[in-house]
């Protein structure tokens, strides 16, 4: 998987126990070599499986992923709607935790599952073709992106265990740090890359030929990746007593601790979630950016946060998550003003933006990550993770659901604030801008 993370606790990879909702499962031990090789394998499938991640928007959406659904037709309410869709993804990974229970085959689970989450994207970037489907093209997306989360969430679930497995403990901080760096360089060059292509077929009148041409070398991406997935040494698991998904659900709750964590990592979900799929459609359609200049963006805070994460590590460790992650919201406040004070012909507040996304959103993902492992109680690690996932995943349903309706209902709207008019989308970027000053009180307290 390309996925991203922080971890800091899981199981040795030669020798442990992991009981989980009340059965036991033994690792079977690795050698040294075995260890080495597959921490190696796991950078470059990292790297590689980003381009993929990167060009698609499988993790968070991206700016390709927007435009691509403006070709089709997408209106306001519908960008809310894919901005909801990861929460599928995100309720997946409970299945991807159950499946682990009753299989012990955790290759096999990512394996399969992010090929067949990423491959069917060789039938959607054939959609603009497809004129027997026309008036249905957008539905047809819908329901396969909706089909691509699901299962790269089953794979999601399982890759965190095998890579808390697969690491040695004390060497985790310089490991993941380390895979992070080599993917966001990949995922730097690709969006640069994807961009200048996308923008030279726009320029010629072949748009959905651009997008057929980056998302086919973003399948490529994912069949390269399958392959190293396939040659990672796994931490075998042995079989497990049959866990019922009821059981499975039921053991983080009872947690008070993790439980009130993940209602705050809800309401964050929640007060993000609700601008989150209109950024790029609005640099498009209101501010008249090129896909290259919204990719440079892009870039610029993927540059900016390869400097600034390894500093929050240190921060972290030394002040603790909970100031840390406090200052790093409240950081965050001001970004979204970065959009609402750019014009079509001024856009240095939108670089500020984006400079200062790379100083502060890496506090924050590495902050609810050590969070989330740190609370997540060890009897039932994984569950708790797929009920993290989940809760906080339906938090960005709602805030989607709402971000679209809103953005549908203020579509025509002006108002004044001072010297400032807000118009549609922008009251969205207040609104997201306000409640993230609630929550890091809320953050504050609950982190205490």
């Amino acid at each position: 998987m390309g996925t991203t993370t922080s971890v800091r606790h899981g199981a040795h990879s030669t020798a442990a126990t992991r009981p989980v909702t009340g059965s036991v499962a033994t690792l079977a031990p690795l050698s040294p070599g075995e260890v080495r090789r597959g921490m190696r394998i796991s950078i470059l499938e990292g790297a590689i499986a980003n381009i993929h991640i990167t060009i698609t928007g499988a993790i968070g959406g991206s700016v390709f992923l927007t435009g691509f659904a403006l070709l089709l037709g997408a209106n306001s309410f519908q960008l809310g709607l894919m901005g909801a869709l990861p929460f599928i993804g995100q309720v997946f990974q409970f299945v991807g935790a159950y499946l682990e229970e009753r299989m012990g085959n955790r290759r096999a689970l990512v394996l399969y599952g992010a090929l067949a989450g990423r491959l069917i994207w060789a039938l959607l970037l054939a959609l603009p073709f497809l004129s027997f489907v026309q008036g249905a093209q957008l539905a047809i997306f819908f329901v396969g992106l909706a089909c691509s989360y699901a299962f790269n969430g089953i794979a999601a679930n399982a890759w965190m265990s095998w890579m808390s497995d697969l690491v040695p403990p004390q060497q985790r901080g310089a490991y993941f740090g380390l895979r992070n760096t080599v993917a966001a360089l990949a995922a730097m060059a690709a969006t640069f890359l994807a961009g200048r292509t996308l923008d030279s077929f726009r320029a010629s009148g072949h748009e959905a030929s651009g997008y057929a041409v980056i998302f086919g070398a973003a399948v490529l991406a994912a069949l390269v990746a399958a392959v190293l997935i396939a040659r990672q040494p796994e931490p075998s698991l042995l079989p497990r007593t049959r866990v019922s998904p009821a059981a499975l659900l039921a053991a983080p709750l009872r947690d008070r601790r993790f439980g009130h964590f993940m209602l705050a990592g809800t309401g964050w979900a929640l007060v993000t979630g609700i601008a989150i799929p209109f950024f790029s459609a609005y640099g498009l359609n209101t501010l008249g950016l090129r896909f290259a200049t919204l990719g440079l963006t892009a870039i610029v805070t993927s540059a900016v946060s390869l400097v600034f994460g390894p500093l929050v590590g240190r921060l972290q460790d030394r002040y603790g998550y909970r100031a840390v992650l406090v200052a790093c919201v409240l950081g965050t406040v001001p970004l979204p003003w970065g959009w609402i004070l750019s014009t079509p012909t001024n856009i240095m507040p939108l670089w500020l933006t984006a400079i200062f996304s790379g100083v502060f959103w890496p506090g924050l993902t590495q902050g609810l990550a050590n969070v989330l492992m740190d609370r997540a109680p060890d009897a039932c690690r994984g569950a708790a993770i797929a009920a993290y996932s989940a809760v906080t995943g339906l938090g960005t349903l709602v805030a989607g659901l709402l971000g679209g309706a809103l953005a549908m209902l203020l579509a025509g709207a002006h108002f004044n604030l001072g010297p400032i008019t807000l118009t549609g989308l922008a009251c969205l970027f207040v609104l997201t801008s306000l409640g993230r000053v609630v929550m890091a009180a809320v953050f504050w307290k609950t982190l205490d």
